[in-house]
């Protein structure tokens, strides 16, 4: 049974998805104007292990991560490097993609972006703004925050009444409340924008995520996450925006909300000199060495980088590996041993996905092998299963499927005829069993998904 710590309501609950064991899990992308860090590495990262979790104990998962290409920030980096906002957007867009790719994390069923949804998201602002919710200024639309009466509800912040109602001023402007948030901005000089029925211009950053996870997960869905950061405004926001449109609540059930990330014991930032950014992390560390520190404290705890904390994580590591190989081939294998150990790892992650205990269990698990000198393939299957979670052991060469070989050669055969269909159609295939077919020049690539 399954508990997972609600930010929502406060407390661990009992994990029940809409659609028993099919789940809809949105987690908020980045911004893409510069190369992602290690903050970045750390929260997807974990997502991608409570994804993988999530799986391992017989959920199918529908995962979508957005992509925001059109916000401020890209404009004025645009802007200082005398590109267009697309072209930046594209190329940042694919640098966090391969990063992800590095890191291991499993990719998503569709990363949506902003300026593929505005029709979409002029839907949705129409439908707020006849509902009453949403009114028009000089420079834009906004979100009347006094409308919707669960305002905070998910950050705990109350609104003041007294300034509820007053005008304050914004950008030369005038909006109704200072806790009013944008839903259209109009267009200024040197931005890019869209016609809609209140004037040229473009979407205010919270608007987007509530349009896209309901494009492709539905008017409620199960898990939405992000780090603790974006709790407010962003997700307090989204909430507004969302069930004041469907009327429908609650719009997620389970918000989940990773840890902060610092450096050194301090904020990350460019002025501090301590801004690393994760291609630069990835030329220090093996993706495993990233991934198994990562998850070395609660994904809802803070945790700092420092190289002393990432080598001890490293030496950890490479002793279990070093385990791993001797029971790799071995033949005495504890069954009681590794059926309390699997047990117990169980418990631990479905323990609101405790990763801190869950480690304690396999290296306890480890030492007792040590002490009873055992371990053999059971004992190696049981680390292998455990791996699909985490993605950082070294497991050794794979022995890939004869039936997957035999459907990549018949692939080949298909390509060399140039039978695109029947070649793409056999991709397809042998990605529902598991597997993906990267063709190089050195011929096809086979690596488990």
């Amino acid at each position: 049974m399954i508990k997972v710590y609600n930010t929502l309501t406060r407390k661990k609950e009992i994990f029940k998805p809409f659609k028993d064991k099919k789940i809809g899990m949105y987690v908020c992308g980045p911004t893409v104007y510069g190369p992602s860090h290690i903050g970045h590495a750390r929260t997807y990262i974990l997502f991608d292990v409570i994804r993988r979790y999530l799986e391992y104990r017989g959920y199918k998962v529908k995962f979508i991560m957005n992509i925001t290409d059109i916000h401020d920030d890209i404009i004025k980096e645009a802007n200082k490097q005398k590109t267009t906002i697309k072209r930046l957007a594209d190329k940042f867009t694919k640098l966090f993609l391969k990063d992800l790719d590095s890191l291991k994390i499993k990719k998503a069923f569709k990363y949506p972006r902003v300026t593929e949804h505005i029709g979409d998201i002029i839907k949705m602002i129409d439908i707020l703004v006849k509902k009453g919710y949403g009114y028009v200024t000089e420079d834009g639309v906004y979100f009347d925050v006094s409308k919707f009466k669960d305002y905070g509800k998910l950050s705990g912040i109350k609104l003041k009444k007294e300034i509820t109602g007053t005008r304050v001023q914004t950008d030369k402007y005038e909006k109704e409340d200072v806790s009013d948030f944008a839903l259209w901005k109009f267009k200024k000089d040197n931005e890019p924008s869209w016609k809609s029925p209140w004037g040229e211009g473009r979407p205010g950053w919270h608007i987007e995520c509530s349009v896209m996870s309901q494009k492709y997960l539905g008017k409620q869905f199960d898990i939405h996450g992000g780090a603790k950061d974006l709790i407010f405004p962003h997700h307090e926001n989204e909430i507004a925006q969302s069930e004041a449109a469907t009327e429908k609540k609650p719009f997620v059930r389970y918000w989940l909300h990773s840890g902060l990330l610092t450096v050194n014991g301090q904020k990350m930032s460019k002025s501090l000199k301590n801004y690393i950014e994760i291609p630069q992390l990835l030329k220090k560390y093996k993706p495993e060495e990233i991934r198994f520190f990562m998850t070395s404290a609660h994904y809802s705890s803070p945790l700092d980088y420092n190289e002393m904390a990432i080598e001890k994580t490293k030496n950890s590591l490479e002793r279990l590996n070093n385990f791993i190989k001797e029971v790799k081939n071995g033949k005495k294998d504890d069954l009681k041993l590794i059926k309390k150990t699997k047990k117990e790892f169980i418990s631990a992650m479905d323990d609101n996905f405790d990763t801190v205990k869950a480690w304690g269990v396999i290296f306890s698990f480890v030492k007792q092998c040590y002490k009873k000198n055992i371990g053999g393939k059971k004992t190696y299957q049981l680390l292998k299963e455990i791996n699909e979670i985490f993605e950082v052991f070294d497991l050794g060469p794979e022995t890939i499927p004869q039936k997957i070989l035999s459907l990549v050669n018949q692939r080949e055969k298909y390509r060399k005829e140039k039978n695109w269909a029947k070649a793409d159609n056999l991709r397809e295939k042998i990605k529902k069993l598991g597997y993906w077919v990267e063709d190089t020049n050195k011929g096809p690539k086979i690596k488990k998904i």
